[in-house]
């Protein structure tokens, strides 16, 4: 067999996944080819999908050294170093590939992904604009900038994104799923509910849509439907401490106030140092007048978080002089008993 054969039936492995059989012929072909930077590149590409980075870093480079001219090169390059955790030599990497191709959707779309990962949200949406510029119908640029919107608490731009990736793949959970956390936001918790209920309609396990659902149904006052949907997230994830905390709070509103106590002590067990969580135990501890438990539990909670949002100093006060008016009723009672019994 030729080198354009075996290349071409190596090609037609990798697509079809067979990552082993098309490596192999890769490298048979750079046998002979020691050179071939697009056999490199490809062999590069093998590597990093069998999640060995370092040596997919090396073959990708040689194909850049060979030939820097690629963006495809040097936004595969990008990839590597971003799984690798190397973000601003990734950003170096989505900027050679930009300069050799203005145009690449692919090299800004991951661009914007690295930026995000910096906290730089608006260079980030400008990137994702950019992609979206180069390619209108480039769905995963849709969607990330949703995110990057939700991340700025732009809310209902964030909705109009995922409306247009939701149009380009109709079938996206991820999508619907951040479609209803937009919604949710804008305080339209009927319509995300209906959302949520698409995402896992398309992938049921998906342990934050079910959890994020079960605070659409919260605000909808559905509190046994919301417990329900809290409990199918943490049958997925039983070590997720904000469902555990949300679940706590809807046993709270139902009553259940000692299965209630055991959510939030769940939740900070997973995450010791959970504000709101050390709160919600602290409202639900002064409901069944453990006073001193609660007075402690919102202490924690100030501690941690001196700006919660939640009036924590308000129940810690309330707590407080509910304890200390039942300790002077009880002082009062006990002197009472003994100028009777004198």
């Amino acid at each position: 067999m030729n080198l354009q054969s075996l290349y071409n039936q190596a090609v037609q492995l990798h697509q079809r996944g067979n990552l082993i059989e098309a490596g192999l012929l890769y490298q048979q072909i750079l046998g002979a080819q020691p050179d071939n930077f697009a056999v490199l590149h490809l062999l590069g590409i093998v590597r990093a999908q069998q999640g060995d980075n370092e040596s997919a870093l090396q073959l990708i480079g040689a194909a850049i050294k060979i030939n820097p001219g690629v963006a495809d090169f040097h936004c595969n390059c990008g990839n590597v170093l971003k799984a690798l955790g190397r973000h601003l030599e990734a950003l170096a990497s989505y900027d050679r590939a930009i300069a050799a191709d203005p145009r690449s959707a692919d090299a800004f779309n991951n661009r914007g992904i690295v930026l995000r990962d910096l906290k730089r949200f608006d260079e980030a949406l400008a990137s994702y604009d950019r992609a979206l510029a180069a390619k209108p119908d480039n769905f995963e640029a849709w969607n990330n900038r949703g995110n990057i919107l939700l991340n700025l608490k732009r809310y209902t731009e964030a909705l109009a994104s995922y409306d247009r990736a939701a149009a380009i793949r109709p079938n996206g959970a991820e999508t619907y799923s951040n479609r209803g956390d937009a919604l949710h936001r804008l305080n339209r918790p009927a319509e995300a509910l209906a959302s949520y209920d698409r995402a896992l309609a398309v992938r049921p396990g998906l342990a934050s849509t079910l959890n994020n659902r079960g605070l659409a149904l919260m605000d909808l006052r559905h509190f046994e439907e919301a417990l329900a949907s809290y409990e199918r997230a943490l049958a997925v994830n039983p070590n997720n401490p904000e469902a555990w905390n949300n679940r706590g709070n809807a046993l709270r509103l139902l009553g259940r106030l000692e299965q209630a106590l055991a959510s939030y002590e769940r939740a900070i067990a997973l995450q010791p140092d959970y504000a709101e969580a050390l709160n919600n135990r602290g409202l639900t501890l002064t409901a069944t007048k453990r006073f001193k438990e609660a007075e402690a539990s919102h202490e924690q909670a100030l501690r941690l978080n001196p700006d919660f949002v939640d009036a924590p100093p308000m129940d810690h006060r309330a707590a407080r002089q509910e304890r200390e008016f039942l300790e002077e009723a009880l002082v009062s009672y006990d002197d009472s008993l003994e100028i009777g019994g004198s």
